[in-house]
């Protein structure tokens, strides 16, 4: 399922309020949960390492699509693991780790996902002007694109999967303080 977005004037309280996955703190929860497994299915996370371009996920948005860029990220985390499932065979990660990594990421897609649907039933127009987050979720795509090239640039070794594990750990590190910006707006 994927959205392109604009919606009416519509504060970003009343979207917020569309989450309660999010307002319950169950997000938090599987979020942790996602972070740990990074963590165990691999060695050490270098923390320095780095790939020759950045993707920063903006701050709490004017226009409250927290939780389209929240759905739109968790469903290009899983695709990037998906698509290269075959191109794994280099990693000595445990694999029921990378698992159940991957069924956190789903699940967070799925009940994100349902908060979109939600907000979209209430009243959210869809249309092809996509707004900031359309422009979000663009620029996204593309640093997911940039990921899988340098996998398949450095012929998807251990090295190369190592950096990109330690880089969605840090993607979902700023996914959670988008999550949190969500939830403190409306306590």
């Amino acid at each position: 399922m994927e959205f392109n977005t604009q919606y009416r004037t519509q504060s970003r309280y009343e979207f917020s309020l569309g989450c309660k996955w999010i307002q319950n703190g169950q997000y938090k929860s599987k979020s942790k949960v996602t972070l740990n497994l990074l963590k165990q299915m691999g060695g050490e996370l270098v923390i320095n390492s780095t790939v020759p371009f950045r993707y920063t996920v903006p701050p709490h948005s004017q226009k409250g699509d927290d939780i389209l860029v929240l759905y739109e990220a968790h469903n290009q985390i899983g695709k990037l693991y998906i698509r290269n499932w075959d191109n794994l065979t280099s990693v000595s990660w445990n694999r029921e780790h990378l698992e159940m990594f991957q069924s956190a990421i789903h699940r967070q897609s799925v009940e994100l996902g349902k908060c979109v649907e939600d907000a979209v039933q209430e009243e959210m127009t869809i249309s092809g002007d996509m707004g900031l987050q359309g422009n979000t979720t663009k620029r996204m795509k593309r640093y997911f694109k940039k990921l899988e090239a340098y996998l398949k640039s450095k012929n998807y070794t251990a090295n190369a999967w190592e950096t990109i594990r330690t880089q969605i750990w840090k993607f979902v590190i700023q996914l959670d303080l988008l999550a949190a910006a969500n939830k403190r707006f409306t306590e």
